[in-house]
């Protein structure tokens, strides 16, 4: 735990990481607000989902180009004019009542706008810590956002139950700008501006350690979008009980991450530490009794956040190597969210037809899905395993 004594002993460490992940966490909040927002107005559940995809959509889209925009125009306009943009889609999704295009024009909206806080911090972080720490900051901040997708979900169903479908995307907005205002305002902010990214728009895709890191982050991000959706088919009928797993599954991330996040992961152990993910959710599918089944998807968490912190240092360093590296970063960790975006949609929609496709052929609950999300996290465990994964983890 010293390492991470003195990061917080760093100028602005603590500062620019609570700041940000407090305006980053209605991103936990956004989609299950969207949905049931977009639900309550029109009673169909397929409308609802078409609007949540346009939102991931939209924010697939835009992040490696707002990241890169970052550098262009600066942090501070940048993040402020798309975090008030933000804000004032979601106002005119709760005071209106627009038809189906709208609807899906509002999710596109706020997709679009979505600002590109997680990349530009991870390109500042290794202008916060020196170079031997920058790992540790990368598993502090990976490890500390899963408590954004442990809360954010209670929060947004928890209001929208209570008080009403609209008010979840009024608290989405408002700690949206709190939150922003207090990363913004924070000194080294304003002292740091990124290097302006001369190199052509997607030259960053074209690097072998980030290619490598996309494959690898899509695998990881797909297979925690299909295990969601395992639980809520394992658990359907049992109340808070899919919630609670994958609470726990999110607070195993949240341990590895601190335990493990900051050691350097060569690619054996990573790949190895992915197996172990792959197991675990295999067996889960397989375990009826509630205990095994619970300790079953702490060990499928485990490995998560300290692999995306393993493969964001493995990026940062890439292009810390590169004399264009500092001004490609913003839009590299742009392209690292989209990945995680698309991978998350793609992960949930093939955990679905997996679903459709073998639930009249097992009785087990949820089996599908399970198999789709062993699988995705099988396939980023093969890109360790690369022989370009070493000599890009060398470079």
């Amino acid at each position: 735990m010293r390492v991470y004594l003195d990061l917080v002993r760093l100028p602005g460490v603590v500062r620019i990481t609570a700041s940000q992940l407090l305006a980053r966490f209605p991103l936990g909040m956004l989609s299950l607000a969207v949905l049931l927002h977009v639900r309550e107005l029109t009673g169909s559940y397929a409308v609802s989902g078409l609007a949540v995809a346009c939102l991931s959509v939209g924010q697939a889209v835009a992040m490696p180009v707002t990241s890169r925009l970052a550098g262009r125009l600066g942090i501070r306009r940048t993040i402020a004019a798309l975090t008030a943009a933000n804000a004032v889609a979601l106002l005119v999704l709760t005071v209106t009542r627009p038809g189906t295009p709208g609807l899906l024009a509002l999710g596109l909206a706020i997709g679009l706008s979505v600002p590109p806080l997680m990349p530009v911090v991870r390109a500042l972080y290794p202008r916060l810590a020196p170079q031997e720490s920058v790992g540790a900051l990368f598993a502090l901040d990976t490890s500390a956002q899963e408590l954004i997708w442990i809360l954010g979900p209670v929060v947004a169903t928890t209001l929208a139950a209570t008080v009403s479908t609209a008010f979840p995307l009024l608290v989405a907005a408002a700690v949206s700008l709190v939150g922003t205002a207090w990363f913004l305002l924070s000194r080294h902010v304003g002292e740091v501006r990124l290097e302006r990214n001369r190199s052509p728009f997607g030259r960053v895709l074209l690097r072998p350690a980030m290619r490598l890191a996309l494959a690898a982050s899509f695998g990881l991000v797909a297979s925690f979008g299909a295990l969601e959706l395992a639980l809520v088919s394992r658990f359907d009928e049992s109340g808070p009980l899919a919630g609670i797993a994958i609470a726990v599954a999110s607070l195993g991330s949240l341990v590895g991450g601190i335990a493990i996040g900051h050691r350097r992961l060569r690619r054996g152990l990573l790949a190895l530490i992915l197996l172990g993910m792959a197991a675990a959710t295999a067996a889960a599918a397989l375990t009826t009794a509630l205990p095994p089944f619970l300790a079953l998807m702490f060990v499928a968490g485990l490995g998560f956040a300290p692999s995306l912190a393993g493969l964001y240092a493995l990026v940062s360093s890439a292009l810390a190597s590169s004399s264009q590296g500092e001004g490609e970063s913003a839009e590299a960790f742009g392209w690292l969210n989209t990945a995680g975006t698309v991978g998350g949609a793609v992960g949930t929609a093939v955990g679905g037809f997996a679903g459709q496709l073998v639930g009249t052929l097992s009785p087990v609950a949820g089996a599908g899905p399970f198999a789709a999300s062993t699988l995705f996290v099988l396939g980023a465990a093969a890109v360790p395993l690369l022989p370009g994964f070493r000599r890009a983890a060398e470079a």
